[in-house]
């Protein structure tokens, strides 16, 4: 089984200073970057990554993934996906374009709601890679550029115009692969994967305390979906490089930081909504997770 590449290692092996961010001892702080790619290693080692990335490639090269290698002889968007291990390997001394990384901290719930099934930087089912007409490159290489000033400038919510030009990008892909036919098959546990991940996603946003989480544990999402939860724990654990309570705690958080930031529903309510029948469980919880508690996060600036 591959590992997994995090974004400390990411910067430590391109011989890149770590930004400050990552150096914080509290839980999973936000991170986005956007770089030219001026530097690319002949052969990038073959992982799972811990982040999102996208890249505008030019430059020819194959990208190894789990089940085949994809020939890159044009102008391609490549999605990479913290599910799917891949190695990029140079065929041609010219590597030019850009690429963005960024973590599930900075992903907000607007931004993904809706792609998950149709972008293949969220769904591992579709192709990473999307080939685009000659035409399109001044848009798509614009963005790019946008998202390198939009980094550099001190616009107070500079991050959300960011995510709305990563959206533009998104659509950009979907729309380039609108054309092309879903894969015929795929094997059994890539299946379960899905199917879990999607199950998963289908029980947020929490829109009321009136409407808690209805299933929480892995056994519950074992038993949604008829296979022994030592089977989905494998086969999570295989695809993702995380447990499957892992993957369930990963989007609990990442909820209840909504919550926290976004309603003014206190913490005991917001605690219940998403499983904890005490306060001081879900306190605890959340400070494990992020090195915060809930009242200490939703205050902070």
């Amino acid at each position: 089984m591959s590992t997994v590449e995090t974004l400390d290692q990411f910067y430590k092996r391109t011989n890149q200073i770590i930004p400050a961010e990552l150096l914080s001892l509290s839980g999973n702080p936000s991170h986005f970057n956007v770089k030219e790619r001026s530097y690319c290693s002949k052969v990038s080692p073959y992982n799972r990554r811990d982040h999102y990335k996208i890249f505008l490639n030019i430059g020819n090269g194959r990208l190894h993934m789990a089940t085949e290698i994809i020939e890159v002889d044009r102008p391609a968007l490549i999605f990479s996906n913290p599910t799917v291990p891949y190695s990029w390997e140079s065929t041609s001394e010219d590597q030019k374009g850009y690429y963005c990384l960024f973590n599930d901290s900075f992903i907000s719930p607007d931004m993904k709601k809706g792609l998950e099934r149709i972008c293949p930087l969220f769904n591992p089912a579709i192709s990473p890679c999307c080939f685009f007409p000659e035409d399109a490159y001044p848009r798509i290489n614009g963005y790019f550029l946008q998202l390198i000033a939009e980094l550099k400038s001190d616009y107070e919510h500079k991050f959300e115009v960011i995510r709305n030009i990563l959206k533009l990008i998104i659509h950009e892909g979907i729309k380039i692969q609108s054309d092309v036919p879903a894969p015929a098959q795929i094997n059994t546990s890539d299946r379960i994967t899905l199917r879990f991940l999607d199950l998963l996603e289908r029980q947020f946003p929490v829109d009321s305390p009136a409407n808690p989480l209805k299933i929480k544990s892995a056994s519950e999402y074992a038993d949604q979906l008829n296979i022994h939860v030592n089977h989905l724990n494998y086969v999570i654990k295989s695809h993702t490089g995380k447990t499957t309570t892992q993957m369930i705690s990963n989007r609990v958080v990442a909820e209840a930081k909504t919550l926290l930031k976004q309603t003014d529903w206190d913490v005991a309510e917001i605690g219940y909504c998403l499983g904890f029948d005490y306060p001081a469980h879900f306190n605890n919880y959340f400070k494990k997770n992020t090195g915060l508690t809930p009242a200490a996060f939703k205050h902070q600036s």
